[in-house]
């Protein structure tokens, strides 16, 4: 029996060492921001804020207020009837409105909404600009799939993506999620499935809403083990250097993307242009930190030239912002949050600039 208990103590003591020492990688070195579920909740939200049950995945709760902070900022959430981070819209407003897709930094993640690059364009051009954006990994086949059961409902004529080629080209990579996301089996949220010529969408678990009525509830060693992905710091730091290993060191967006996850994106975009049928649209290529050492270190730009191509073929006005955005803020470092790789403040003012001069209606 001493012996157990001995033994037991050891491995307490080398689990807790090695968590204080994934605390100490994470909060120093990583500066992740991550905390345990227990301590602040998901994603550090002070109220429930996000939901996964629609057929795009990640939303927001209608009519829901919450608050969002990390070590460089404190922001306030609010979103419309419609779950929309955005001001209540009719579906019959004023026809000549734009329509934004796109993930977290589209939403606005990190600053106030009245600082994100739509509600910019919106004072700037005196047009309505319907923020469709949200955070939690979404990617340009949920883009798809809420233009078509959401956005496209709104009265609109234009439609604007903020693509983000750091992980748009990942977000729904059915098999990159599979080999490195811990939360694959446990997430409502569609991935590309080729079919035919093109792909539908597939969820590795059922929709909440359909399955809530008669759906057991989790054993006790799934409630575990939730339970520990939720709150560990080593199973975090794990989670860190498993998506750091997946890729270069030098990784980005605008030039390590597969032909396989390219044709995909792009097959997204022809259907939310199919979809839109006679309106605009416009995809703003948007950089992250990385990508301007990346295109200045390779001496040209990789997915700058296919996406000119592509635009030029499918009737989609193309706007790469690498270029536009270093020319106004050669200091590119302050167009991202200090703590964070979403964009500052700065980052959607000078964004806004370059929009409001080429968007076309």
């Amino acid at each position: 029996m001493r012996r157990l208990a001995s033994a037991l103590l050891v491995v307490v003591l080398v689990v807790a060492s090695c968590e204080f020492a994934c605390f100490l990688w994470e909060d120093l070195v990583s500066r992740s921001g991550w905390r345990p579920q227990y301590a602040q909740g998901p994603l550090n939200m002070t109220a429930p804020w996000l939901t996964e049950d629609e057929p795009w995945g990640a939303w927001h709760h209608p009519n829901a207020t919450s608050h969002q902070q990390k070590a460089c900022f404190s922001v306030s959430l609010q979103s419309n009837s419609y779950g929309a981070r955005d001001h209540e819209r009719d579906l019959d407003g004023n026809p000549h409105r734009t329509i934004v897709l796109g993930d977290s930094l589209a939403e606005g993640f990190g600053v106030e909404a009245a600082e994100r690059v739509s509600d910019l364009l919106e004072q700037r051009l005196k047009r309505e600009f319907l923020n469709f954006g949200a955070q939690y990994d979404l990617g340009p086949l949920q883009y798809q799939i809420i233009y078509d059961k959401l956005a496209s409902r709104f009265s609109h004529d234009q439609v604007l993506i903020l693509f983000l080629p750091d992980n748009d080209f990942t977000d729904n990579d059915l098999e990159w999620w599979r080999r490195n996301r811990l939360d694959f089996g446990r997430r409502y949220r569609p991935y590309y499935q080729a079919a035919g010529d093109g792909y539908v969408p597939y969820y590795p678990v059922p929709n909440p809403k359909d399955t809530a009525a008669h759906v057991a509830p989790p054993g006790l060693l799934a409630t575990i083990g939730d339970t520990i992905v939720e709150n560990s710091w080593i199973v975090t730091a794990y989670r860190d250097a498993s998506f750091s290993h997946s890729r270069s060191a030098h990784y980005s967006g605008y030039f390590d993307f597969t032909d396989a996850q390219l044709k995909a994106v792009l097959w997204s975009f022809t259907q939310i242009k199919r979809l839109a049928g006679e309106r605009n649209v416009t995809i703003a290529i948007i950089p992250r930190s990385g990508d301007f050492a990346r295109v200045a270190a390779e001496g040209w730009n990789r997915l700058g030239n296919i996406m000119k191509r592509f635009g030029a073929e499918n009737g989609i006005d193309i706007v790469d912002l690498l270029a536009p955005m270093q020319a106004i803020e050669p200091n590119t470092e302050k167009l991202f949050l200090s703590c964070d790789g979403h964009w500052s403040p700065l980052g959607h003012r000078v964004a806004a600039e370059v929009l409001a001069k080429v968007l076309h209606y």
